[in-house]
């Protein structure tokens, strides 16, 4: 379905004409309509909010299986089955 034409003003010489979008040249003075360059900064905020959601849950989830995790850590030397120098082993003689 064609859009209907709209009133463009050149700013250039001030003549009214018709056009349709993209912003059509000025038919009496030849006025280009400069293209609009730049960074679109919408982009880089929604980017910039993705990222920080991204990794403020991959921190928690680090935190979550790493106390998770650290049950063997917490357990004295005793009982983590940690063998001292000159403690008889499994398969040291008791006589000796």
């Amino acid at each position: 379905m064609p859009l209907n034409p709209r009133l463009f003003t050149c700013p250039q010489c001030r003549h009214q004409y018709l056009g349709h979008d993209p912003l059509p040249d000025c038919p009496r003075c030849g006025f280009d309509y400069p293209v609009k360059e730049g960074v679109r900064w919408d982009l880089v905020v929604y980017l910039l909010a993705i990222l920080g959601l991204v990794s403020y849950f991959l921190v928690s989830s680090n935190y979550r299986s790493g106390i998770a995790g650290m049950g063997g850590a917490l357990r004295p030397v005793s009982e983590a089955g940690e063998k001292l120098p000159g403690s008889a082993g499994p398969y040291h003689e008791s006589g000796r």
